[in-house]
């Protein structure tokens, strides 16, 4: 496996979780993760930290959001002008009935790379009763894990998941913004993903943009693999979903300079471990099946709370993959090349 390091600590008494990371027009690295009591505790807040030299040395953590409940699974997405996204979603972990309560995803811009940032815009999303609100009479779901995509027509993707009021079933959907994230209509939902026989829930949703404009959709299932959809219409109607041979969770697709995708996911499968560990994949003609290709395991921390990866290309062939390490309440980075990956 590759040799980890450190890239934040946890402020004394917290653990560090679900980091990402993007590239900034100006080559600095921008990450960000969840910081909280545990890994479900209604007190999770957000922390952002940077490198100027490629992931060697990283600045000191700054909280950016912080608010009354849980916040958590913040991703980072960067537009063709330089703005950068903060997307997460928000849950009360203290309501009974149901054992949890979801208020929304919501979205910050920095126009300034990451220095300062804008009061939350919420997503829309028909998902959470009342336009994206929770109301206890109606038991519902929605949140996000996958980043904010940009299209050439500088339309935004962001990819949620959730349940309808009145549905068992979680189903994966897109959200459309059309003013560069300052507004996310709950009209402009697409649906990416349902079981409508039931058995299947499709969470964790994420999005990759191919360099001919294809978009992907990686899903995570409780059928202990993952689903993939495409669109080839800037995401307004979507393939059929069918199911892949990677058993992943809390996965992340990165598109490569040649065109190829960097897939890093939570291993299900217990191959080399009993608990989930990070393993990785490099799909080198994502036009095609993503199924076929060899896995390496890329970091374990021995702790079963683990995984929730997120990379960036830091030169053409060399990639910077981030995980989260319990035990030592650590974010957590290592290097790998083209050659680390099988054909």
């Amino acid at each position: 496996m590759p040799t980890p390091f450190t890239v934040a600590r946890a402020r004394d008494g917290l653990l560090a979780h679900f980091p990402d990371i993007v590239k900034l027009a100006d080559g600095r690295l921008l990450a960000g993760y969840r910081e909280g009591t545990a890994h479900v505790r209604s007190d999770g807040r957000i922390s952002l930290v940077e490198s100027a030299d490629d992931g060697r040395t990283w600045s000191e953590p700054r909280v950016v959001v912080d608010g009354q409940w849980d916040d958590r699974d913040p991703k980072l997405g960067v537009l063709a002008d330089g703005t950068v996204l903060l997307s997460y979603f928000v849950i009360n972990w203290s309501t009974n009935p149901p054992l949890h309560s979801t208020y929304g995803t919501f979205v910050h811009r920095s126009t300034d790379g990451g220095r300062t940032w804008s009061d939350a815009i919420e997503v829309g999303t028909n998902m959470i009763h009342e336009n994206g609100r929770y109301h206890p009479a109606v038991p519902t779901w929605a949140a996000s894990h996958g980043a904010a995509t940009q299209l050439p027509n500088g339309d935004v993707l962001l990819p949620l998941y959730g349940r309808l009021p009145g549905r068992t079933w979680m189903q994966a959907t897109v959200v459309r913004s059309t003013d560069g994230g300052l507004t996310w209509p709950a009209d402009s939902e697409v649906l990416l993903a349902e079981d409508e026989a039931g058995g299947i829930h499709f969470q964790e949703p994420t999005l990759t943009l191919l360099d001919d404009g294809e978009l992907v959709a990686l899903i995570r299932t409780t059928d202990n693999r993952a689903y993939l959809s495409r669109s080839a219409d800037g995401g307004h109607t979507w393939t059929e979903k069918q199911p892949t041979d990677m058993p992943a969770s809390s996965h992340h697709a990165l598109p490569l300079s040649s065109g190829e995708v960097l897939v890093t996911y939570g291993d299900l499968s217990s191959r080399w471990v009993e608990h989930r560990e990070t393993v990785g994949r490099l799909v080198r003609d994502p036009r095609k099946t993503w199924d076929g290709y060899g896995d390496v395991q890329l970091y374990d921390s021995g702790h079963a709370d683990q995984a929730n990866p997120s990379s960036v290309e830091l030169a053409p062939g060399r990639f910077l993959t981030l995980g989260f390490d319990v035990n030592e309440a650590t974010v957590i980075g290592f290097c790998t090349t083209l050659d680390d990956y099988p054909a």
